[in-house]
């Protein structure tokens, strides 16, 4: 039994040496070999893909349904998997989009964090969570909190564009009358 258990422990530790160390025949880190990104290149990408996040959240903010969706790609293969479960192109998307932005005097999103995965040097999932702030025409105040979505971007002429996204959200809540 004893014995069982120093193996064992030898094992272990030769895999966690093993896993920690660099590739004899490359000198960068596993996670580098594997996505061909430095950490310097995911950090570009970074930057670049919270800016197209963000031209989305002030198109929304502007009720421009054009400025709102340029992050996103037009091509035939894109598809969003929407709040009410239903999966979606790119035309039906902006069309729901223009019905609902012409409902409402204003939305607002905010930010609470992003999450990275760089799956390739030109493929990257970003997890946007936040909330959202809307007033109908109707009157009165919805704020929907959390609401998350996740988007795959691809890069092409060196552009990052959205190829699918999945959102996910609490359901709309009315914010009750200020004082």
């Amino acid at each position: 039994m004893k014995n069982a258990t120093y193996l064992t422990t030898v094992i272990l530790f030769i895999l966690v040496i093993m896993s920690s160390c660099k590739n004899a025949n490359n000198t960068a880190p596993i996670n580098q070999q594997l996505t061909g990104m430095s950490p310097d290149e995911k950090e570009i990408a970074r930057k670049e893909i919270s800016g197209r996040i963000d031209e989305i959240i002030k198109g929304v903010k502007d009720l421009d349904v054009d400025a709102a969706l340029k992050p996103y790609s037009s091509d035939t293969c894109f598809r969003i998997v929407n709040t009410d479960a239903s999966v979606t192109d790119y035309q039906t998307m902006k069309n729901g989009q223009t019905a609902f932005f012409g409902t409402v005097k204003n939305i607002r999103f905010t930010t609470v964090k992003e999450d990275f995965q760089f799956l390739s040097k030109d493929l990257v999932i970003c997890t946007w969570t936040g909330k959202n702030e809307f007033e109908p025409k109707k009157g009165g105040k919805m704020k929907i909190d959390p609401y998350t979505g996740s988007m795959l971007f691809s890069k092409k002429n060196n552009e990052w564009k959205i190829i699918y996204a999945h959102e996910s959200s609490a359901q709309p809540v009315k914010v009750p009358f200020e004082k």
